[in-house]
């Protein structure tokens, strides 16, 4: 497989600093409430509803057969969960002792990105416009995966204790199908695939839209560091879970894809590239809303993804650096 040349240098300090310098910009707004902090919400709602689903769907709509059926890049990244979620339930199950449902919490937030918000518009500042295709694949094999395990494994936990058996089903479709991210994804996708021509109209009109969501969403990141950081002291409570999260998350992870897409799988490039950076990308805000959802770390979710994110800046600039 042919090695990337001449984008070791020089050429990656263009990828990866206007990137962290747009959620820098953020975080600084809201520092100094040239932004409420709380407009952070307001913004990632509308990168999730709107912006975000409008530039998968017209990044897959354009995309060919071939690539929507990339068996090897999907199988890269189904392999890389498998090996991820397994690593951190027997670690957390098995060697730190916690309960079921606080072991599948942390085995999510060791194995699901933040991939929607920061890794899809890395990608494509980093690699072009090329890298949305499979960017937006891999953000519905995440979804996909890690999603449909946590909801069902804790949908059938608590069905098997409390006997709720109208409980069961209905979360599975509703977090796995219906939420905007993988709507637009399958839509995409079945256009690709069937080969639907899209009118100029709505390919105008996702394009301009889907263009927001890198730089709005980045932004909406900053300013979300700031608001979470309000009233949170730093604990040494957690310290062991969290050490072991990111560890498994910004090191462990990106590792496995790195051997996956080197010495396992044949890969283009930019697909090759893609792929490690979404697996090194810090914890997604999504796991927050399970753990809310779920009753389940209630409090340290939120304290892990902010530490995730900053870690992150340095683990990715390394792997940008010395593995892409």
């Amino acid at each position: 497989m042919e090695k990337k040349g001449g984008k070791n240098g020089a050429d990656n300090d263009r990828c990866y600093l206007p990137i962290f310098a747009i959620i820098v910009c953020g975080f600084l707004a809201g520092r100094f409430t040239l932004i409420p902090t709380s407009g952070a919400q307001a913004l990632n709602f509308y990168v999730y509803y709107f912006a975000l689903p409008a530039l998968l769907f017209f990044s897959l709509a354009g995309a060919t057969q071939a690539e929507i059926t990339s068996l090897s890049f999907i199988m890269v990244h189904i392999f890389t969960l498998i090996i991820s979620l397994t690593l951190a339930i027997v670690i957390f199950l098995f060697l730190l002792k916690k309960t079921f449902s606080e072991g599948l919490m942390y085995a999510m937030a060791s194995a699901y990105g933040n991939t929607g918000f920061l890794g899809i518009p890395l990608v494509i500042a980093a690699f072009g416009e090329e890298a949305a295709v499979p960017a937006a694949i891999a953000n519905f094999t995440y979804d996909l995966i890690i999603i449909t395990i946590v909801v069902v494994s804790l949908e059938l936990s608590r069905f098997t204790k409390e006997k709720e058996k109208s409980s069961f089903v209905k979360p599975v479709v509703t977090a796995v199908l219906l939420n905007p991210i993988n709507a637009s994804l399958l839509a995409g996708s079945a256009v690709a695939i069937l080969q639907i021509p899209i009118p100029t109209a709505i390919n105008v009109f996702t394009d301009t839209l889907g263009a927001a969501a890198g730089p709005t969403a980045l932004f909406a990141l900053g300013l979300g560091l700031v608001w979470n950081k309000t009233g949170h002291n730093h604990e040494t409570t957690y310290i062991k879970e969290y050490t072991t999260v990111m560890s498994l998350k910004l090191v462990i992870q990106p590792i496995v894809t790195w051997y996956l897409v080197t010495f396992i799988f044949e890969l283009n490039d930019v697909w090759r590239m893609t792929a490690i950076l979404l697996s090194a990308v810090p914890t997604g805000a999504v796991v927050n809303v399970f753990a809310n959802k779920y009753h389940t770390l209630v409090e340290p979710i939120p304290k892990l993804i902010v530490l995730s994110t900053f870690i992150s800046i340095v683990t990715l600039s390394l792997f940008l650096v010395f593995i892409i």
